[in-house]
């Protein structure tokens, strides 16, 4: 056990050395220069070209809560604080991770940077990990590909997200490796970070936890540091909440929203003298009336129709006891009606793996609502060839990215191919794999949406994943046809 803690890195020449608290670490971002100098170069051209980004209509209320909540930081530092309901059932650690650029500049501006340089950054450390065929290359394509620069100013939780999972899978491969105590304390609060990112920006994130502790079990890492990584990421799990709790800023839940709609949906389509035993089946969540005005407005494109418009709604499904309550009504509905449940589940699963055809990329927007301008943003030639350069890719590979389920399919072969070929990083390929599945997997869950930023964190580790893989088969594949690699004819 003593051995784990020990201080220990490797210089650039290959040597090992000991090293004071916080060395190990240190010498690691000292060697990574290069990719912080690109990825800020990267950040701010697409920050100048799109300032202050590219926003959808979730954007708006984000950056509005990050002004309210920032007042709230404000108050309560003075003392003179006072709860602040924000009336929306958006994660609030995107908001508060505005609230710094709100300080120093006064706009989100300073925000829209960073997350690209964090997204950028995560991109190019996690392709340098997987020590591709052709690193430069592989770099090269992937900052020069619109799937990553045109998202790396998207203000989509999604984002965030996806550049804390490659930094959790990041820190993880290193937890293993000998350090000393002070390396330790930085690892356990890079990790708790990372996952206050991870989570805080998309909840439903929480699925890629069992994974991760698999992985450090399967690394045959001492249980001391297992137990270490589980306290970080209990640790940033919690600050999800207790940070807006401590400026008392309260959101209000969606968790059951998938719930509540599949019932609805399933009520829509009994037989009309079974219907009218439903009628009143969620009236203790909504109110008296809840369930007959939610079913008349519902409809099986949206959640938004019923959630928008009708007494169940984001507030009502965040009062004490809702949520057990649709839980119960879910179960219950379940084993009363389990052939039309199902085929509810069924319609609802096909739309969110694009089994019908690809998924949309409605919310990548303009100029939503055309008030962009009133944020700062100045049109532009660029701005506009940045914007349809994101849609034109997918329009063109859309038959990958915009369908899950061929995702999935392909890298799943893809990862075969190369455990049955023997490679050494397959262990790091299942990593990316699974995490990937298991954090869409919750969509299949709680069905909410079919656009493709819901899909996107999972899209974005399967495409570094494909083009590592990939690049790798054409290199076998030269070395092959060289030359200087053919038998030689006999006589």
């Amino acid at each position: 056990m003593k051995k784990n803690w020990q201080v220990s890195t490797i210089s650039p020449a290959g040597e090992r050395h000991g090293l004071s608290c916080g060395g190990y670490y240190g010498i690691r971002i000292r060697h990574c220069q290069s990719i912080w100098l690109w990825s800020a170069v990267l950040a701010l051209l697409c920050t100048f070209v799109t300032y202050p980004g590219i926003w959808y209509s979730d954007s708006y209320v984000r950056v509005e809560t990050a002004k309210a909540a920032f007042n709230a930081v404000v108050k309560t530092l003075i003392g003179q604080g006072r709860p602040l309901e924000t009336r929306n059932h958006f994660t609030l650690i995107p908001s508060f991770a505005m609230i710094p650029s709100l300080a120093l500049t006064g706009h989100v501006g300073l925000y829209t940077f960073l997350q690209a340089f964090a997204f950028f950054a995560a991109t190019l450390l996690l392709i340098r990990e997987l020590k591709p065929a052709y690193p430069r290359l592989q770099s090269i394509l992937f900052a020069l590909s619109p799937l990553i620069y045109g998202v790396s100013v998207y203000y989509e939780a999604g984002i965030g997200c996806a550049a804390g999972i490659a930094g959790l899978i990041l820190m993880l491969r290193r937890v293993s490796e000998p350090k000393g105590k002070g390396d330790r304390a930085i690892e356990f609060f890079m990790i708790a970070f990372l996952s206050l990112i991870t989570f805080g920006y998309r909840s439903n994130a929480l699925t890629i936890t069992p994974v991760l502790l698999f992985y450090m079990y399967r690394r045959s890492v001492s249980k001391a540091l297992i137990l270490l990584v589980a306290l970080a990421l209990v640790l940033g799990t919690v600050l999800t909440e207790a940070i807006p709790a401590a400026f008392q800023v309260r959101g209000l839940s969606n968790g059951f929203t998938g719930f509540v709609w599949e019932m609805l949906i399933t009520i829509q389509r009994m037989e009309p003298e079974k219907q009218a035993a439903y009628l009143d089946y969620l009236d203790e969540v909504g109110g008296e009336g809840a369930t007959r005005e939610a079913l008349e407005i519902n409809n099986d494109i949206s959640v938004d129709a019923f959630l928008d418009y009708s007494q169940i709604n984001p507030e009502t499904m965040s009062r004490p006891g809702a949520g057990r309550i649709i839980l119960r009504r879910y179960l219950q509905l379940i084993r009363q009606e389990p052939g039309l449940w199902w085929q509810v589940k069924w319609e609802l699963l096909k739309r969110t793996f694009a089994m019908d055809g690809p998924m949309a990329v409605s919310e990548y927007n303009y100029n939503r609502w055309e008030r962009m301008e009133s944020y700062g943003m100045l049109d532009s030639p660029a701005r506009q060839a940045f914007y349809q350069s994101y849609l034109e890719a997918h329009r063109i590979l859309g038959f990958f990215t915009c369908r899950p389920w061929a995702v999935f399919l392909i890298t799943l072969a893809m990862t075969v191919v190369q455990a049955l070929r023997g490679k050494e990083k397959t262990e790091l390929y299942w990593l990316l794999f699974w995490t990937a599945v298991f954090f869409y997997a919750a969509f299949v869950l709680i069905n909410v949406c079919f656009d493709l930023r819901y899909f996107y964190p999972a899209l974005y580790l399967m495409m570094i994943m494909d083009a590592e893989i990939t690049l790798d088969w054409i290199r076998t594949l030269i070395r092959k046809i060289r030359p200087g690699n053919r038998p030689q004819a006999a006589g």
